[in-house]
Parts: C-alpha cells; sequence; structure tokens
C-alpha cells in the first residue's frame, strides 16, 4: 500500500493558490465576465493556443493582457 504523501507548507500554499486561480477563471467564465478573467492574467502576459495539438506550432499567440479581450470567447459572444 502506498503511504500518504505530505506536502511542505510552501507546496501546500503554493496548490491553494493554483487551484484558487483556476476557480476565479471558471467563476468568470460562468458569468460572461470577460474583464474579471482578463484581470487574472499578467499584463505581459503571453496566451498561445494549440489547435493542432502537442508538438505543434501554436494556431495564434496573444501578447498582453489587452489582447486578451479582443478575442475572449466570453467578450465575442456578448458583443
Amino acid at each position: 500500500m502506498n503511504e500518504p504523501h505530505t506536502f511542505a507548507p510552501q507546496e501546500t500554499a503554493d496548490r491553494l493558490a493554483i487551484r484558487e486561480l483556476f476557480d476565479a477563471y471558471a467563476h468568470c467564465a460562468d458569468r460572461r465576465d470577460a474583464e474579471g478573467q482578463k484581470t487574472l492574467f499578467t499584463a505581459d502576459t503571453r496566451f498561445a493556443v494549440y489547435m493542432d495539438g502537442e508538438g505543434s506550432e501554436p494556431t495564434y499567440v496573444l501578447e498582453g493582457r489587452e489582447a486578451l479581450t479582443r478575442c475572449s470567447p466570453i467578450s465575442i459572444a456578448t458583443r
């Protein structure tokens, strides 16, 4: 039988922060809040979309947080 894994306090905090980020992203998506979703990214974000799977070149790349507004499925659907 496997022993339960114990996490160091910093790893536990990091895991919780990542979980909270995913939850906030989903919360904004559920409410169609593109502006709220955008705030979850850094100002200098680089958002790459890979439509052809692992090992392929990105289909498109967005540079900077403001670029997310122009193509967010949420913002497109609510225009």
